[in-house]
């Protein structure tokens, strides 16, 4: 194997031992796994023309021969034919950005690592170590102790579909795993262009969650960009307080413009929540949560939470309403799980709970929650039906100052080992 920094600037012989040129790039054609080396463009007297791979016998040193390493011809100079350089150059792809999905951080292509498989030069992957940039200044042999980032070319798959203007590769469905808060943090510092690339690959609902976790600035360039349909169907992937809170960046005209392409539904229900006053309970509350009838038998409400337990995260409790929607009580999983399946949910649910009026302040809710300890604090209207749920992390996005909502938090990732000591899979 060779580092694509270590072939420029060598010379190019031909069969009868001739110097013809020097290695200006190589040109590449992309594959899934690999991307296969297909012509080397030399400076010929000059002039840069490309050599198909065809007309190249090997890459390395010959036994015997006066050069260290060079590229060697199958035929002599004058018998082969030179082309314009039309395919991908490599030096298109040093110092781009490339997103490190395994370590969620854009990093930059330092070099290029090459080899042979199959009887082919290929592209193996890509050098992101500081080691890449003092091997391309030519002193990586004063820093020998410092070593390779190689991130492989079968783990990046191009976005843009002209490899000519690549300037980001990210593999579509590992960063469709990642985390919204993540990959809004990932995009934070691209260029608009970039951001709508790595945007694009989402499905909707990732996309709309990462828009969520995005900076304003960067919700508002998206808001400016999209078209208002677009925009509509993200927020319908959304919990409808968490879709008021990015409409309510908007322009008065344009918000209810998106509101109209919305789901006659979903907009009602948003429109709701940006009724609330915003120092109010309605303001900060979640609309993401799950009832139940209270004359259910326990077995008849965990069938009932099974598919809707897919869909809401974050249930600390299951709340048990009356006729038209009348809080009465709530009861945990661990209750639905621990009694006989023939039991009313009415007789284990808890009934003495603390429940906040939609208009309550906000102030208020922050001091209740702290004094009793709550990790969630049910929200109704003034004939106490519910309307919402307010939880920690409610909390936590209004006490917290904004220069700790837009510092940059390091992922850690943990690993599990198992009993032999090896990590988990």
């Amino acid at each position: 194997m060779v580092y694509y920094s270590q072939i420029l600037g060598k010379p190019i012989i031909d069969d009868v031992g001739n110097k013809v040129g020097i290695v200006k790039d190589l040109c590449i054609k992309d594959g899934v796994r690999y991307a296969s080396v297909c012509g080397v463009v030399g400076n010929f007297n000059g002039n840069a023309k490309m050599i198909k791979w065809e007309s190249i016998a090997e890459l390395g040193n010959k036994p015997n021969d006066k050069f260290s390493l060079g590229i060697y011809l199958n035929k002599e100079f004058s018998k082969i034919k030179l082309h314009d350089a039309t395919a991908l150059n490599l030096n298109r792809l040093l110092d781009k950005q490339i997103i490190d999905v395994k370590g969620a951080r854009v990093v930059r292509v330092n070099d290029i690592l090459l080899g042979q498989i199959h009887n082919k030069f290929v592209l193996i992957g890509v050098d992101i170590s500081t080691k890449g940039i003092f091997r391309r200044l030519g002193i990586s042999g004063l820093f020998k102790k410092l070593k390779e980032h190689i991130i492989m070319w079968k783990d990046i798959s191009p976005l843009a579909e002209n490899m000519s203007s690549l300037s980001i590769k990210v593999q579509r469905e590992k960063l469709n795993q990642m985390h919204p808060a993540e990959i809004a943090d990932l995009i934070r510092d691209l260029s608009i262009e970039e951001k709508e690339m790595i945007f694009n690959t989402l499905s909707d609902k990732k996309a709309a969650e990462t828009l969520l976790k995005s900076q304003p600035d960067v919700q508002k360039t998206f808001f400016r960009t999209m078209s208002l349909k677009k925009i509509a169907g993200l927020l319908e992937q959304l919990p409808s307080d968490d879709s008021a809170a990015l409409l309510s960046m908007m322009p008065s005209i344009i918000n209810k413009k998106v509101l109209k392409q919305m789901k006659q539904g979903i907009a009602a229900r948003i429109q709701k929540v940006m009724s609330y006053n915003k120092a109010t309970a309605g303001a900060i509350m979640s609309t993401n949560f799950i009832t139940i009838p209270e004359n259910l038998k326990i077995n008849e409400a965990s069938e009932l939470l099974k598919d809707e337990l897919k869909i809401h995260r974050q249930m600390y409790y299951i709340y048990v309403v009356g006729d038209g929607g009348i809080l009465k009580g709530a009861i945990s999983l661990r209750q639905l799980l621990i009694n006989d399946p023939d039991d009313t949910v009415e007789a284990h649910m808890r009934k003495d709970m603390i429940i906040v009026n939609v208009n309550a302040e906000i102030d208020d809710i922050l001091n209740l929650m702290g004094k009793y300890s709550l990790i969630a604090l049910p929200i109704t209207d003034k004939e106490r039906k519910i309307v919402g749920v307010i939880r920690v992390n409610d909390v936590l996005e209004v006490m917290l100052p904004e220069r700790i909502k837009q510092r940059r938090i390091p992922r850690i990732q943990k690993r599990i080992k198992g009993q032999n000591g090896n990590p988990a899979k």
